[in-house]
C-alpha cells in the first residue's frame, strides 16, 4: 500500500472512531510503527491530526479547509456523477469560471468533446487538466498561491476574475443549510464571490455529506444560484428553503 492510501485509510478511520493507538493502525493496515509513524507526521503536518503520546486523533473538521490531495479522495464516485450532470449546463463556445475544488476540477475530464470553451480558474491543478485540452482556452487567475492546496487566493485573484464576464460560473462549497452555502475559509468565499459577480448563472456542485452543515464564511444565498447539482435529495426542510428561493435542485 502506497503512502497517499494508507494515508486514505488512517483519516477513514479517525472519521469512525475519532481517536486510535499506533499499534491499533499498524494492525489494520499491515505495516510497521516507523511507517505509520512517517504518515501520521505527513497528516499532522496538513493539520488533519494531532498526535499523542501512543496514539493519534482526529482534529475535527469544522470552518478547517483540508489540503487537495485529502479532499479529492473524499466521495469520488458521487463527484464524478455530479459532474455528468453539470454537463447539461454547458455549451461550446462558453465561457465559463472554475473554482480550484476537487468537485469541480473532476469536470476536467469531461470537456473534451465541447468547442471552443474559454476557462478562468484559480485552480491550479485545474488548469494544468485543461491546458491538455486542445478545444479549451484557459486562463489562471493571478495571486496567492494557499498553503497545503493548489488555490490561488486573495486581492489580486479576485480582481484577475473581475476582468471577465462568463456565461457559467461552477462552483463548490463545504456546506449549505437552510440560509445558504458556506466555505471553511474566508480567501476561498471571495474568490468565488468575484466569480458569482461576473457571470450570468453559476450552478453549484454540493453532494450529500454536506448537507445540513454550515460554516463561518457565507459563500451566497440559494437566490444568486441556478441550480444545485447533487447525489441525493437533501432534507425535507433544506430543500424547501432552496426551492423556495427559485433555486433548482438537480440529483
Amino acid at each position: 500500500m502506497f503512502s497517499k492510501e494508507r494515508s486514505e485509510e488512517i483519516l477513514k478511520i479517525l472519521k469512525t472512531k475519532k481517536q486510535v493507538s499506533t499499534k491499533y493502525l499498524c494492525k489494520e493496515l499491515y505495516c510497521s510503527i516507523a511507517t505509520i509513524r512517517r504518515d501520521l507526521m505527513e497528516l499532522e503536518k496538513a493539520g488533519l491530526v494531532k498526535r499523542c503520546h501512543g496514539g493519534v486523533a482526529l482534529i475535527p473538521s469544522y470552518n478547517m479547509e483540508y489540503p487537495h490531495m485529502f479532499r479529492e479522495m473524499e466521495n469520488q464516485k458521487e463527484k464524478n456523477y455530479i459532474c455528468k450532470l453539470a454537463l447539461d449546463f454547458i455549451s461550446s463556445g462558453y465561457a465559463i469560471f472554475l473554482d480550484s475544488s476537487s468537485t469541480v476540477s473532476s469536470l476536467c475530464p469531461l470537456l473534451k468533446d465541447y468547442d471552443n470553451l474559454t476557462i478562468v480558474t484559480n485552480g491550479v491543478k485545474t488548469a494544468l487538466d485543461l491546458v491538455q485540452l486542445d478545444s479549451v482556452n484557459t486562463f489562471i487567475a493571478g495571486g496567492q498561491l494557499k498553503s497545503g492546496s493548489t488555490s490561488i487566493v486573495g486581492e489580486l485573484t479576485g480582481g484577475f476574475i473581475d476582468n471577465f464576464k462568463a456565461d457559467l460560473s461552477i462552483i463548490s462549497c463545504r456546506g449549505i443549510d437552510e440560509n445558504g452555502a458556506y466555505e471553511a475559509n474566508q480567501m476561498q468565499a471571495l474568490v468565488k464571490q468575484h466569480m458569482i459577480r461576473n457571470s450570468k448563472s453559476t450552478i453549484l456542485l454540493c453532494d450529500s455529506s454536506k448537507f445540513s452543515n454550515s460554516h463561518f464564511y457565507k459563500l451566497d444565498s440559494f437566490a444568486n444560484i441556478e441550480a444545485i447539482i447533487t447525489d441525493k435529495e437533501p432534507p425535507a426542510k433544506l430543500l424547501n428553503s432552496i426551492l423556495m428561493s427559485g433555486c433548482e435542485v438537480i440529483y
